[in-house]
């Protein structure tokens, strides 16, 4: 019994890992455009985009005022940002660049779903790009 146990569990475990993407379903070199962070609708006016090298295993993009760049390890579904490096320019509002920045280290997997790039941490997500 316990081993049936065990087997149905890693069977879904993995089920649940290949359903979030897989490397080819993250679209390298594609500009993803934030439309939704932590439940909010980003405002029209406000441009954060994120794009991945897939051969050089960065990424970056731009902040809405700032760029910034780092790296990633990607793994299937499970996905791990670098702490970001960040230009350092001043604008009049930074608010939504001050919420984004620092949920990217927080990122642990992704789903590519509809056409949408959903990032996640701890199982829930926390951005969503078009």
């Amino acid at each position: 019994m316990k081993q049936l146990l065990f087997f149905a569990c890693a069977f879904f475990a993995l089920a649940l890992v290949q359903s979030c993407g897989s490397s080819s379903g993250i679209k390298f070199g594609k500009e993803w455009e934030l439309v939704e962070l932590n439940g909010e609708q980003i405002p029209a006016g406000v441009r954060i985009m994120i794009v991945f090298d897939e051969a050089n295993k960065r990424y970056g993009g731009t902040a809405s005022c700032n760029n910034y760049t780092g790296t990633f390890k990607l793994d299937g579904g499970l996905l791990k940002l670098s702490n970001p490096g960040v230009t350092k320019k001043a604008c009049p509002d930074m608010t939504w660049e001050g919420k984004y920045l620092p949920i990217l280290t927080k990122i642990d997997a992704w789903a590519n779903m509809d056409g949408q790039l959903k990032l996640m941490s701890m199982g829930t997500t926390v951005a969503v790009y078009k």
